[in-house]
């Protein structure tokens, strides 16, 4: 079937599950900003991460460090505007609305809560307001709308398959930004799970009401 501009931003496998999606990562992040609020040191779960991380390698020059920049906001928003055209061009504005408005809303909620549960580190390479990590919000946020596009492009019609797409693409690109960060020591691990956290409430979120908006829009006016 090929997509129409009627097509919603959550395709029918997505529309059930979305909502809880989004309640159990809102339910993270409040539960890791209530946990962490006012602290400046590393937690139980930071240092488990730290753990495993460190038997990896830490430091500027290992492999994931790499992946840092894509989560930076100028690449975030190049991103954003590229996957809004595609968008288009496969007929899709929906999504492409979602596009501009998934990482934004992102990257301005990441930015206002983190002086609001003020939570800090202090290392040699960064100092300041850590939770949520922005960085792994904006991966996570163009992750999402990978997903989206692929859902759509795919033949999922089943929501096992599609959250499996949502999950392994919103993961990978989240997983490989914050491990980035944290190896860098711009962030604690759980702040990394609080900016995942936080994009896929935003994107999941942001999406429904695109969808419920444009569909009111496209009813037709009820006779006079």
């Amino acid at each position: 079937m090929r997509p129409t501009p009627d097509d919603p931003s959550l395709l029918g496998p997505l529309q059930r599950p979305a909502p809880l999606i989004v309640a159990a990562a809102v339910a993270v992040v409040v539960v890791l900003a209530g946990i962490h609020r006012g602290d400046a040191a590393a937690g139980r779960l930071d240092r488990g991460a730290d753990a495993v991380l460190d038997a990896l390698g830490r430091g500027p020059g290992t492999l994931l460090t790499h992946a840092v920049p894509f989560g930076s906001p100028p690449v975030v928003v190049l991103s954003a505007l590229l996957l809004a055209g595609a968008a288009l061009v496969l007929r899709r504005p929906r999504l492409a609305a979602l596009a501009v408005v998934g990482p934004g809303l992102t990257g301005v909620t990441t930015t206002v809560l983190k002086p609001l549960v003020g939570r800090t580190i202090a290392t040699p390479t960064a100092a300041g307001y850590a939770f949520p990590s922005g960085h792994t919000g904006g991966a996570v946020s163009i992750g999402l709308l990978v997903a989206l596009l692929l859902v759509g492009l795919l033949p999922v019609v089943r929501t096992g398959p599609a959250v499996a797409v949502l999950a392994a693409t919103t993961l990978v690109a989240g997983g490989a930004v914050g491990a980035g960060m944290v190896r860098i020591g711009a962030h604690y691990p759980t702040d990394t799970v609080g900016g995942l956290c936080s994009a896929l409430a935003l994107g999941l979120g942001a999406a429904t009401v695109i969808d419920r908006i444009a569909d009111r829009r496209a009813r037709p006016a009820p006779a006079a």
